[in-house]
């Protein structure tokens, strides 16, 4: 095999899987009705460590005692995953506490602040959700998709002077 062959098929198996990667995170909420989010700290680990993607699905239930709960932390942006550790009915909310560390969180998570139960993990795969990061993967895939036709062209090019070089060389 060629080189251009080689790096042709190279990319192209590349390409492939980065798309396929990206059709499972995309796909796959849908189908599990749950909705991603990315760990954005090491609370949790080893569980849940921070990069990877957590596929949360809407608890219909209240949490129990020692199970992991993602929660919008003091009604802010920030969401954040912890176990339950009590649950108190008269203020309606949990203390929660991470896995990885020895203080309980300050305050309680409140139920109107449950997000879900985390039922599925993929490590090291949180950037397809970052917008930023996926802005990056896109300009990437883009001047890979450019190179690979790029060498695509040049390694057809190359074939075509071959073979008229070789019939060339017969009709002589």
């Amino acid at each position: 095999m060629s080189y251009y062959k080689k790096i042709t098929v190279l990319y192209g198996v590349i390409i492939l899987f980065l798309f396929f990667i990206s059709t499972v995170v995309i796909v796959m909420p849908h189908l599990l009705n749950v909705t991603p989010y990315v760990v954005e700290d090491n609370k949790m680990a080893p569980d849940y460590r921070k990069g990877g993607l957590l596929f949360v699905q809407r608890a219909d239930e209240q949490a129990a005692v020692g199970d992991p709960i993602t929660y919008y932390e003091n009604q802010s942006r920030r969401i954040k995953t912890s176990r339950v550790i009590a649950v108190d009915e008269r203020i309606h909310g949990y203390s929660v506490k991470g896995d990885n560390v020895k203080q309980m969180e300050m305050g309680l998570v409140h139920f109107r602040n449950l997000l879900g139960k985390p039922i599925i993990y993929l490590p090291f795969v949180g950037f397809l959700v970052n917008t930023q990061s996926m802005h990056i993967v896109k300009v990437i895939l883009f001047f890979m998709a450019i190179f690979l036709t790029f060498m695509t062209i040049l390694y057809q090019k190359n074939y075509r002077i071959k073979n008229q070089q070789i019939l060339h060389k017969q009709t002589k």
